[in-house]
């Protein structure tokens, strides 16, 4: 009887230092978090930030099938993604300034339009600019651009961490979203 009262005892004791090792992983985690927010909210709010990609995503299927057909093109178009790592790319926020070349795979709408040189590419104004923060600590950023013939609007959610989800979203071409990091813009 003395046995099992002390395997209950030691049964008990375990379990509270389990959860308070527990307790106490979570707690560093969410300081970890908050400071990575801290961070991440310091470079957005100082207005200058760059956001390098390394995945496309195009809507829908059909540029993926394509790419898949080129001679080496399984490597680089992975189901519905598109690896952008050993492409240069850059979407560059300096105050009111965008200088962005981002590679475009997607349907054009009006191809007569816009000079589609295998990306967008753009260096000028934004408009629209905006920030916020959701509940999650996610920062998200809107703007537009409005380059000749086109009108696109970006979003960017930016996780604590300073990975993104870029969208971009054009009256001429279909809707693609990029997966990246947000950096400092002297950091490439």
């Amino acid at each position: 009887m003395k046995k099992l009262v002390l395997i209950l005892l030691l049964l008990m004791v375990s379990g509270d230092l389990v959860s308070q090792n527990r307790k106490q992983r979570k707690a560093e985690k969410k300081a970890r978090v908050e400071a990575q927010f801290k961070k991440t909210k310091a470079l957005i709010d100082s207005g200058k930030f760059q956001f390098v990609a390394q995945s496309a995503t195009p809507l829908g299927n059909d540029v993926a099938r394509v790419g898949r057909s080129f001679n080496g093109g399984s490597a680089i178009f992975q189901g519905n993604r598109v690896n952008l790592t050993s492409i240069d790319n850059a979407l560059i926020i300096t105050n009111e300034n965008a200088e962005i070349f981002l590679p475009f795979f997607g349907r054009v709408f009006f191809p007569n339009k816009i000079n589609n040189q295998s990306g967008i590419a753009y260096n000028g104004k934004i408009d629209n600019y905006e920030v916020k923060i959701d509940k999650k600590n996610r920062i998200l950023v809107k703007f537009t651009i409005d380059p000749k013939d086109d009108f696109i609007k970006y979003t960017l959610l930016i996780n604590p961490s300073g990975s993104t989800l870029c969208t971009m979203n054009s009256t001429n071409r279909q809707t693609i979203s990029y997966n990246g990091t947000v950096m400092a813009k002297n950091d490439l």
